[in-house]
């Protein structure tokens, strides 16, 4: 990918390297394929996926002709309605050592950086530092893609998942990642057992139903109250699954989503080959 490894190749030797085998000939090959998995799999989890040593995907030219960024601006998706969201704990790693190096890459929009995600400047390091690295590698990139679609004249719908088990309020300061999945499905009883609530159960058939409209009708609002307001950049609306019931509202994370889409926009690598087009 663009911004990975020059090739999967290059990986490939270097994780032979770094289980002691340094030759390129039959014997190398047969000693690598005797590796007990637990030996390759080695420390691989989602925070080390993206470390030195782990391949991915990576572009070919042929099964992966694209980077998704460069084949969504294109136009090269296929052109139907989109649901896409994330939560509000949802997936973020950072190892900045204090504020100064955390807000350093937003270069000259390093101010907005600190107004949007520590307005007072005594946020506790490792919750801002989380806040920051969330929306570059979850929430920024959702509302890209609802972007995008929107810019196609698509209908995009975005969602934010902020809803907390009442079992797990005393734990969770938000909804962490994947944890919408049980209430979108309504398999809240078997995750949750004797500590479901009214509430829990009430989140799930709300979701539930919202998920069936657009299924059936590429439209969650269908029959659905409150309406869904279809995504645009202009409007900024997202709909959010509350402790207190969906909520659609302009989102109040668009001063951080905006500084990060900047920040990324700077970073981002040269586009790759345009693919065919899937229409």
């Amino acid at each position: 990918m663009p911004n990975g490894p020059a090739s999967a190749e290059s990986v490939g030797i270097e994780f032979a390297h770094s289980v002691g085998v340094d030759g390129t000939g039959k014997e190398a090959l047969e000693t690598l394929r005797r590796l007990p998995a637990e030996k390759v799999l080695g420390n691989l989890n989602m925070a080390t996926m993206s470390q030195p040593g782990y391949a991915g995907p990576t572009i070919d030219g042929r099964v992966v002709v694209s980077d998704p960024q460069s084949a969504y601006l294109s136009g090269a998706g296929w052109h139907v309605p989109i649901m896409i969201g994330t939560n509000s704990l949802d997936i973020g790693f950072g190892f900045a050592p204090n504020k100064e190096a955390l807000f350093a890459p937003f270069g000259e929009d390093r101010e907005k950086a600190i107004a949007a995600y520590d307005p007072t400047g005594h946020g506790d390091l490792k919750a801002v530092q989380y806040m920051v690295a969330m929306d570059r590698f979850m929430v920024e990139p959702a509302r890209f893609v609802a972007a995008v679609f929107a810019s196609e004249g698509l209908p995009a719908y975005l969602y934010r998942f902020s809803y907390v088990a009442e079992s797990m309020r005393s734990k969770w300061p938000g909804a962490p990642h994947a944890t919408e999945i049980p209430f979108v499905f309504d398999t809240v009883k078997a995750k949750y057992g004797a500590d479901l609530t009214a509430d829990d159960e009430k989140t799930a058939q709300a979701m539930l139903s919202y998920w069936v409209a657009f299924a059936k009708t590429g439209d969650p609002s269908t029959g659905n109250s409150p309406a869904w307001p279809r995504f645009s950049p202009a409007t900024n609306m997202v709909m959010d699954f509350t402790d207190k019931g969906p909520v659609a509202k302009a989102d109040p994370w668009k001063a951080r989503l905006d500084v990060t889409a900047a920040y990324v926009s700077s970073t981002a690598p040269p586009a790759a080959p345009k693919p065919p087009s899937r229409r």
